[in-house]
């Protein structure tokens, strides 16, 4: 019967060795077919056991009484051996298993049978430096080199091959996209940097923005004057009373705005809020990830109720949607994440944290809500039905236009002059700095209906970057949109998304 023996442990440890005879012998003695040379760690009697063959079965006898010979951990006299038996000569001696080969397979291993031993010799390893993991390899290689077919060793060589070009791919893979990863975030901290508001930068946008307010008022009280005087001039002349009456009607509707503007301002300006938001991009899949580069933005909310829910834009809350390089950032397998987004309300120096509640997804409106819910102050109604925009009505915008130029414009001299020292600290320390001296307060700006279109109500109100997110109010005092953009290509007019937007929005919160 062809049968074989595969070392384990001792002085053969990895060998495989075959036989085709009626009997075979081991031990120390040179006279043994298989011999094991003397070693005091694995004693081996000079003959210690023997394999014969009786009818169709190969048993073992034990020849050293003192040691023994075990079969599966057993000790034993003389026992019957099956396939993948494990012999040890002695309880500390050396271990083989004992394997019957088939006779196609007379001088091969099956590919179980090659990982089983390499799994065995490997736990059997001594402390040789290698480790488990290196016998197993070490062995299992040996194996397919010295005891696999030739179809095994092309098959096993073929996996190699493709597991080594996975692994390359991949390894390729990564270092592309983190290439591509370093090279974007080298642009974008360019485009940061070139971006960035230097103190000379600030001073000079905020003396502008400065110059702007004062031309309003002023143009304001030029045309006041200009009607007053227009008046006097044809009451003097004798003028037609239906002349006198619309030159004194269009003096009222001037007093009428600015008194609205300022009631509106009393009434709601401490639940309208200077919106910080901080976001970045991240490899995908990824969600725990911090940003490397931290992208800032500004925006207005408002208010709604006495829990804290806030109305504000939907590209506030997703301020990459209107960054021409979020696109470039996505296109490599970045995703953008919002970092952070702080309410700062007047009067108020500490910031409330937004969390999204509900983006709506036909107009650029979107919900919120503040934590800690801020307490005395007078929430914003939302009207239901939703009133409507009228062309030729008058509107007042509440909101922060130009974010930080505009309310450092409104603060004083000496104050905007200390906080210009702190510019280098990045903007969210500008904005708190703001917030500790009381500059945090939205500006009321006016103007008239243009046109009602599908989805936008169109009104020459100033507002620029800033005023994202502010409540448009008519004539009455209600909330009749939510500003959202300029439009230069039409003379800088201004466009706001329906406030029917945000009841639908709001109807959808369970």
């Amino acid at each position: 019967m062809k049968f074989s023996l595969v070392h384990l442990s001792g002085s053969h440890r990895g060998e495989t060795q075959y036989f085709d005879r009626p009997r075979l012998t081991l031990g120390s003695s040179p006279a043994n077919d298989v011999v094991f040379p003397v070693d005091a760690r694995r004693p081996v009697a000079p003959l210690h056991a023997e394999l014969f063959q009786t009818e169709c079965d190969i048993r073992l006898r034990n020849r050293d009484p003192e040691a023994g010979t075990l079969v599966n951990q057993r000790p034993v006299s003389e026992a019957t051996l099956t396939d993948k038996d494990l012999i040890q000569l002695g309880p500390n001696g050396p271990k083989l298993r004992f394997r019957i080969r088939p006779e196609e397979y007379v001088a091969c291993k099956l590919v179980r049978e090659i990982l089983q031993d390499a799994r065995d010799v490997a736990a059997e390893s001594p402390a040789d430096g290698r480790g488990a993991v290196g016998s197993f390899l070490g062995q299992f290689a040996y194996d397919v080199r010295h005891h696999a077919s030739r179809a095994t060793q092309m098959v096993i060589a073929g996996l190699l091959v493709l597991m080594a070009g996975v692994a390359g791919g991949t390894i390729y893979y990564s270092y592309a996209t983190r290439q591509a990863y370093e090279q974007h975030v080298a642009v974008l901290l360019k485009e940061l940097e070139s971006a960035r508001q230097t103190q000379a930068d600030l001073e000079r946008k905020t003396a502008e923005e400065r110059r702007r307010v004062s031309e309003t008022l002023s143009a304001h009280q030029t045309e006041t004057g200009r009607l007053v005087a227009m008046l006097e001039e044809q009451r003097q002349q004798g003028a037609s009373p239906e002349e006198v009456r619309a030159l004194t009607q269009r003096l009222k509707m001037l007093e009428i705005e600015r008194s609205s503007a300022e009631t509106l301002i009393n009434r709601y300006g401490s639940s309208v809020c200077f919106l910080y938001v901080a976001y970045g991009f991240v490899e995908k899949g990824i969600p725990d990830l911090v940003p490397s580069v931290l992208l800032e933005n500004m925006g207005t909310g408002f208010v709604i109720d006495d829990k804290g829910l806030m109305v504000t834009n939907r590209h506030i809350t997703e301020p990459w949607t209107m960054d021409p390089s979020g696109a470039e950032m996505m296109k490599v397998g970045l995703e953008p994440k919002l970092v952070t987004m702080l309410a700062y309300f007047p009067g108020r120096p500490e910031p409330h944290e937004v969390s999204l509640v509900r983006l709506s997804d036909v107009g650029d409106v979107a919900l919120g809500r503040l934590s800690p819910v801020p307490q005395g102050i007078t929430p914003i109604p939302i009207r239901k039905p939703a009133p409507q925009g009228v062309a030729g009505e008058a509107v007042v915008v509440l909101g922060y236009p130009v974010g930080v130029e505009g309310v450092l414009a409104r603060m004083d001299d000496k104050v905007v002059q200390t906080l210009m020292k702190t510019v280098g600290h990045g903007l969210r320390q500008l904005v708190r700095d703001i917030a500790d001296r009381g500059g945090i307060r939205p500006l009321a700006t006016q103007g008239h209906i243009g046109d009602v279109v599908p989805g936008r109500i169109i009104y020459d109100a100033q507002t620029t970057g800033g005023s994202s997110g502010s409540p448009v109010f008519n004539s009455r005092g209600e909330v009749i949109a939510v500003n959202a953009a300029r439009m230069l290509r039409f003379g800088g007019a201004s466009f706001g998304v329906p406030i029917r937007n945000v009841l639908d929005l709001l109807s959808s919160i369970p």
